[in-house]
């Protein structure tokens, strides 16, 4: 895939949190890291920023920090190079910024969310922020759920006008959600104290609004998908296997050894060393890992992601599950609508995929 260059940007990946939402599961695993077909979700937004040509990378990291280091390393991996803020205490969306100002104070900066999946011209955002001349710039996406997620209200020229119910509108605005990605200038961080836990929208964006900052949207209407719940984070992964993550920087099927040389309609994908047991079923859509241990008379599938080293047993059924690297099924248990971890399982409700 050609890069494409954003000269003198830099990138910031908001990844210090807990991922409560996602317990009992994320007690082990940063949610950051637990998968999306064959890629962690950290690793969209990084591979996200690489595909334009920001490879200057800052990420926040608190709650199994150490984790998400040992995974990603120094981000050459993703075409990256990672520079990591350890927050000893949380500081939030905005206090995890500013803790970082002397890094950012060069040039305009991109900050993403680090469970959000999403196609996006990232040039284009960039090329429009500094073309309006703007403080901020934030992607945003119409969605029938902005009003539980938060809306942004723009004017037809893009101007924000309205944040979560905050400002004035003096001409007819449009209501958007917020996407994950905002581009910024080092002023913007005025707007955020030091030294604390600060929610970047409440705080420090209703602060520039209110002081008639310029700050816009940018919009997308490309692929988008959050984490921010299990049935969320499930939905990802089945959108993956039923091929309609469309993404221009990254594909979450690629990179497995046994994978179709041409484009086929029910998705099977093996890494390598997988063995299968006599009478093993396999019900696409199916992706399994380096190293899966299948016994005798399971069924797989179908919508199943099983990450590497991963032991299912004789006569167990699995169907809408992610099966995280490592766990263990035991023989004849049936596993549906669930995460499985080594040491714990997180169950969701049951969605048309």
């Amino acid at each position: 895939m050609p890069v494409l260059r954003s000269p003198a940007v830099k990138g910031f990946i908001l990844a210090a949190g807990f991922g409560q939402r996602m317990r009992p599961i994320t007690e082990t695993v940063p949610k950051p890291l637990l998968p999306v077909g064959n890629l962690p979700l950290i690793g969209y937004a990084l591979k996200l920023l690489a595909h334009h040509g920001i490879t200057d990378v800052i990420v926040n990291v608190h709650h199994l920090g150490k984790l998400l280091k040992e995974s990603l390393g120094d981000g050459a991996n993703f075409g990256v190079s990672i520079t990591y803020s350890e927050e000893e205490e949380i500081l939030g969306t905005g206090g995890g910024l500013k803790k970082m100002h002397a890094l950012l104070e060069d040039d305009t900066f991109v900050v993403v969310n680090s469970d959000t999946v999403l196609d996006l011209d990232l040039a284009a955002v960039i090329a429009a922020h500094r073309a309006n001349e703007a403080l901020a710039t934030m992607v945003l996406r119409q969605d029938p759920r902005q009003g539980e997620f938060g809306q942004i209200e723009i004017e037809q020229d893009g101007r924000v006008r309205k944040i979560l119910g905050q400002g004035v509108a003096k001409a007819p605005v449009q209501p958007y959600m917020f996407a994950g990605v905002h581009v910024l200038e080092p002023r913007f961080l005025e707007y955020i104290p030091p030294d604390v836990q600060t929610c970047i929208m409440r705080y420090a964006y209703t602060k520039a609004l209110n002081n008639n900052e310029p700050l816009y949207g940018a919009t997308m209407d490309g692929y988008w998908s959050d984490a921010g719940t299990p049935e969320r984070y499930f939905q990802v992964n089945a959108d993956a296997l039923s091929q309609g993550v469309k993404l221009r920087y990254a594909d979450p099927l690629g990179g497995y050894a046994i994978a179709p040389k041409r484009a086929v309609a029910e998705v099977v994908r093996m890494g390598y060393n997988v063995d299968f047991g006599s009478g093993v079923e396999i019900r696409p859509p199916v992706l399994l890992g380096d190293g899966t241990r299948i016994g005798d008379n399971a069924i797989v599938g179908p919508f199943a992601v099983v990450g590497p080293r991963v032991q299912i047993g004789k006569d167990a059924r699995l169907a809408n599950v992610i099966i995280l690297d490592g766990a263990r099924i035991d023989a004849g248990i049936t596993v549906t609508n669930a995460v499985v971890g080594k040491k714990s399982t997180l169950s969701f409700r049951e969605e048309n995929n």
